[in-house]
């Protein structure tokens, strides 16, 4: 998965005077965990039948240090935009649906702007990391921190333990194989756009494919290349560094989803997994996600239901339709195969 600015990955916009910036405001209750390794973890559940029994869904967002809603104030009105996934949130009534923040981040932050309009990753451009979230974020953290909420509301609320479900969103969709691989409460596994093999191996591909297409030269691509395995070579050399970044983020995070590859952890599971991905996402390219099921065709194993969906990052389908773009989106068709395969 190539990472780019994917915190407006589900925007919701707002201009009334009124903005949804509370967990309550989402319908969700807030919780906080002091973790003697991890720190603090901050996470919030779905209101709506708490105290009932009912399954478990863990839905972990994509990548960055963005807040779980963002606030963002132009010179006549207001935006607010969420990283987390809207269509998850409204299956609160047959779920307990539980978002985690990251690590450092608060769970809404105000990004002033001086404009009367703003386009997503300018709105990237104004938020900063906190030190906190530089210091920690990692595959690692993720994935931890996942394992000790499951573990904490295993024994607070009245859990479904037949379905325990981690959906994770493109960088949470790397995260999900690992976590249901270190904990064993989880009964189904849900990565959504994530990736397959080696994170870097997207770049390299890249390359490769505009070669192919003659937008570059094959002596370019290899150029280009060669660079990137100079950058990887540092990146594996310095995996836990938090004082030097590349393309964003901090090296501690690159090292630490370039070690532990998906397909390992992936293939290691026995309960049941589900795979969505879109054909045309040049932000999760097809290519090395598709080797994962060919992988479990090698290895006799059947417990994968892999989808393709004609889409890109966001499964909006762009069709040319009357010397225009028609834009279709695929996203309800996807959550209706997932709660098919829950059997929902």
């Amino acid at each position: 998965m190539r990472l780019l600015i994917l915190f407006l990955l589900f925007s919701t916009i707002g201009t009334c005077l009124a903005q949804p910036t509370r967990p309550a405001d989402y319908g969700l209750k807030a919780f906080s965990i002091q973790h003697k390794k991890l720190g603090t973890i901050n996470f919030y559940v779905s209101a709506t039948g708490i105290d009932s029994v009912k399954p478990l869904l863990i839905a972990l967002d994509g990548s960055g240090h963005f807040p779980l809603t963002t606030l963002v104030q132009l010179k006549k009105h207001m935006l607010v935009y969420n990283s987390f996934d809207n269509d998850i949130l409204q299956l609160a009534d047959k779920f307990h649906i539980v978002l985690i923040s990251k690590p450092g981040v608060q769970f809404c932050d105000t990004v002033v702007i001086d404009a009367d309009s703003v386009k997503a990753g300018e709105v990237a451009e104004h938020m900063k990391p906190p030190a906190e979230y530089v210091k920690r974020a990692s595959l690692y953290w993720r994935s931890e921190a996942a394992s000790a909420v499951i573990n904490y509301l295993y024994k607070k609320i009245p859990v479904n333990k037949q379905k325990v479900i981690v959906y994770g969103y493109s960088e949470g969709g790397q995260v999900v194989p690992r976590l249901a691989a270190i904990n064993k409460k989880i009964t189904h596994c849900a990565s959504i756009v994530g990736a397959g093999l080696n994170q870097f191996y997207d770049w390299i591909t890249k390359e490769r494919v505009a070669a192919a297409k003659g937008e570059i030269s094959l002596q370019e691509a290899q150029r280009r290349i060669d660079s990137l395995m100079l950058v990887f070579a540092d990146i594996y050399k310095h995996p836990t560094a938090t004082d030097k970044e590349w393309e964003g983020h901090a090296y501690q995070r690159w090292g630490s989803y370039c070690k532990d590859i998906p397909l390992e952890s992936l293939t290691k599971l026995t309960i049941p997994i589900f795979m969505a991905v879109g054909s045309n996402d040049t932000n999760s390219p097809i290519y090395g996600l598709d080797y994962v099921p060919l992988e479990f065709l090698r290895l006799g194993k059947q417990n994968l239901t892999y989808k393709v969906y004609p889409t890109d990052h966001f499964f909006n389908e762009v069709k040319p339709s009357a010397g225009k773009e028609e834009v279709i989106s695929h996203k309800h068709e996807m959550i209706e195969d997932l709660l098919k395969w829950l059997g929902q």
